[in-house]
């Protein structure tokens, strides 16, 4: 069955609503002449095809059709509507690029009726940020199975591997990830954050790095590298306390590299962790103060 149609007008009904309330349908208007749609339409291609069915991409060329380019509104090309139920629920205008295009696809098949997966992601996080992680692990392990390609799906397994330090498992599915999988932005950080922590999993503290900062504690470079080697140790609150140590002394150190360091780990271990959560106080209560 091809998962990409070209239709007329006179199939629009069966063809998009319709089928629409069994599967999502995304609708490309265009034209012959149209140098923008000839740059969307492949990325519309290539996005459905590799959803496997779980979206129609329904083809309506504007010239030869303008009766429902009319009724639709089309004032401008390319315009590509998306129906879910028997009703459009996305619209967007002139080329996008491909990752925005996947965001909209799979906002629509997670609309769709009867779908449970956004449910049982949604439950999955919740037992993560419960820290219940080989619960939230099972889960999203089935999720995997009944959505292999879903980045949301992948990205909340790989969260779990890391946090369960099952670094290893985590590194062999990065090895397994094409390229668009590894594209995805949550699927970034958290291969930035395995690399991180995995990196120092067999790493001891530098005593001695702890002794040079506790006779020279002013000394803003040897606490950011203490911290530093805090966090490659998983040492996480440690790490967190040092780098708080150094904007309570001086917010604005090498451009404020304490801060910095300390939102990109909140982003990269979430909002839910424990030790993220005592440390935002923390920082919240020294900057408004």
């Amino acid at each position: 069955m091809s998962f990409i149609i070209d239709i007329n007008q006179d199939q629009f009904l069966e063809e998009v609503v319709e089928k629409s309330k069994t599967t999502p349908v995304i609708v490309d208007f265009w034209a012959p002449w149209c140098g923008p749609c000839k740059q969307l339409t492949p990325l519309l291609e290539s996005v459905v095809n590799k959803k496997n069915g779980k979206i129609i991409l329904a083809k309506i060329n504007v010239d030869e059709n303008q009766g429902i380019a009319s009724q639709l509104n089309i004032q401008s090309i390319p315009t590509v509507y998306g129906f879910v139920d028997g009703k459009p629920i996305d619209a967007f205008q002139g080329s996008q690029p491909e990752s925005k295009i996947e965001e909209i696809v799979n906002k629509m098949i997670d609309a769709t009726p009867g779908n449970e997966i956004p449910k049982l992601i949604e439950e999955a996080d919740k037992l993560f940020g419960e820290q219940k992680f080989e619960e939230a692990l099972k889960l999203f392990e089935n999720l995997v199975g009944m959505d292999p390609g879903n980045p949301k799906i992948i990205a909340g397994m790989l969260r779990c591997l890391v946090k369960l330090k099952k670094y290893d498992d985590a590194n062999e599915m990065f090895d397994s990830f094409d390229e668009e999988i590894l594209k995805d932005e949550n699927i970034i950080k958290i291969k930035k954050l395995l690399d991180t922590t995995s990196s120092g999993k067999n790493n001891l503290v530098d005593e001695n790095l702890i002794q040079e900062v506790n006779v020279d504690p002013k000394n803003m470079d040897l606490r950011f590298k203490l911290a530093n080697n805090y966090l490659s140790s998983s040492e996480t609150e440690k790490g967190f306390n040092e780098l708080l140590k150094i904007f309570e002394q001086n917010p604005t150190w090498n451009e404020g590299a304490a801060k910095k360091k300390l939102l990109e780990f909140f982003d990269l271990l979430g909002f839910n962790d424990p030790k993220v959560i005592d440390a935002r106080k923390k920082l919240s209560s020294m900057m408004f103060k």
